[in-house]
């Protein structure tokens, strides 16, 4: 009998903790779709550092109005990707390419700390649902076992901030998180990779579950160093 296709509210304490934007993609705003297809163009060199960004041909090449794509230039200036001055139009800023490698980099400096610090706090049902879903993401076990490969990336990472403790560790994760799409639809995301992390992150939940915070420390280390060195032409995570 075929399986039932992947539906992450069958993890709901997972559902809870990530939000309805993640967890239904379609309340996403036309202005997120902009805001992701611009800062791609930009990490994969498309955009290079000094590019004037117009509103006007932005908008026609992405096939919306200005409206979404004013507002994500606005977000891509707030978070320092785009340089735009009083009366002068938006632009590229030098180094932007490296946005995605950047955040990984400063991931690397904070989320071994964060699963040392998150073992003993998650609580069991939370841990029960991380249980299911990295077992309906076995490699092979479903045919739409990747979705659910990359449902564990997300969630993973996520619990352990949400429960490391520290509230400003947990907003950097989570803000360099929000990113990571980007690198799935870059696709930076083969199925041996999926399948390495898999079992990285297997390795991870199992040590967060047994109580040896050193091992998820260690383990999230190495986790992210393999992650490094695989970057799709140096760029993109």
């Amino acid at each position: 009998m075929s399986l039932p296709p992947f539906n992450p509210r069958r993890y709901p304490e997972l559902c809870v903790l990530l939000g309805e934007d993640l967890v239904d993609p379609a309340r996403r705003s036309l202005a997120d779709e902009a805001h992701d297809r611009i800062l791609l163009r930009i990490v994969r060199g498309e955009l290079a550092a000094g590019s004037e960004l117009k509103t006007t041909r932005l908008a026609e090449d992405l096939g919306m109005s200005r409206t979404p794509v004013i507002q994500a230039l606005a977000r891509l200036t707030a978070d320092g990707i785009v340089s735009q001055t009083l009366n002068q139009r938006a632009s590229v800023r030098p180094g932007a390419e490296n946005w995605l490698v950047d955040l990984h980099r400063t991931r690397q400096l904070i989320e071994p700390e964060a699963a040392r610090a998150c073992v003993g706090s998650v609580p069991s049902e939370v841990l029960a649902d991380l249980e299911t879903l990295a077992e309906d993401a076995r490699p092979g076990k479903r045919p739409d076992w990747q979705t659910a490969a990359r449902w564990l990336d997300l969630a993973l990472h996520l619990v352990i901030a949400d429960y490391c403790g520290n509230l400003s560790m947990r907003e950097i994760i989570r803000r360099c998180w929000s990113y990571k799409r980007l690198s799935y639809e870059a696709g930076n995301d083969t199925e041996s990779h999926l399948r390495e992390g898999w079992k990285q992150h297997l390795a991870i939940l199992e040590a967060i579950s047994s109580g040896n915070a050193d091992d998820a420390a260690t383990l999230m280390s190495e986790h992210l160093r393999t992650a490094a060195r695989r970057t799709a032409g140096g760029r993109i995570v």
